[in-house]
């Protein structure tokens, strides 16, 4: 692992095991690899890589930073244990995340009652609409469909007067063409 000692300024912005990592990064990319002669050289496609590893890593300390001291006050504020009552309790862990599991809970059924809320609100009067078309249009194929079954029985009691004269007019025929 060389980078080449024009980074050094980079290099030394970050800890030595992100040195390891971006260097075996760097020489093992799947896309466009670089060898390690490449890697050692001036690049500047390395720089670009360096740089933003260094903003990276600037970004993580700045938040353990920021969160640190929230920490510290949190030590101070609780009761430490001594070590064998820590050994002999590992339920905490457990309790706070039956804690947090509730607490979601409730959150999502709170969040589910207000999502039915809003649907009905937002679609009950499109629902109610689409409803009333609905029937409408049931009501009117039932019309149809009464119709339809009145026609039908007309047209048998229209084919059965016709079945009736056909014997006579064929006796009709028959005399007329003797």
């Amino acid at each position: 692992m060389k980078f080449n000692k024009a980074y050094s300024g980079l290099i030394n912005k970050l800890s030595p095991s992100l040195v390891c990592e971006a260097w075996s990064r760097i020489i093992s990319r799947k896309r466009n690899p670089i060898t390690e002669e490449e890697a050692s050289s001036i690049n500047p496609l390395i720089e670009s890589f360096l740089r933003h590893e260094v903003n990276r890593y600037q970004k993580k300390l700045k938040y353990q930073r920021k969160s640190l001291p929230l920490f510290k006050n949190s030590l101070y504020d609780t009761d430490m244990p001594d070590q064998e009552t820590q050994t002999r309790d590992t339920d905490p862990i457990c309790d706070h995340e039956e804690e947090i599991n509730c607490r979601i809970k409730k959150e999502l059924g709170s969040l589910s009652r207000q999502l039915l809320e809003y649907n009905e609100k937002t679609f009950d009067s499109f629902m109610q609409e689409i409803t009333k078309q609905l029937e409408e249009r049931i009501n009117a194929n039932n019309k149809l469909r009464s119709e339809i079954n009145q026609q039908k029985l007309k047209l048998q009691k229209a084919e059965k007067l016709l079945a009736g004269l056909k014997p006579n007019n064929s006796e009709a025929s028959v005399k007329t063409h003797k």
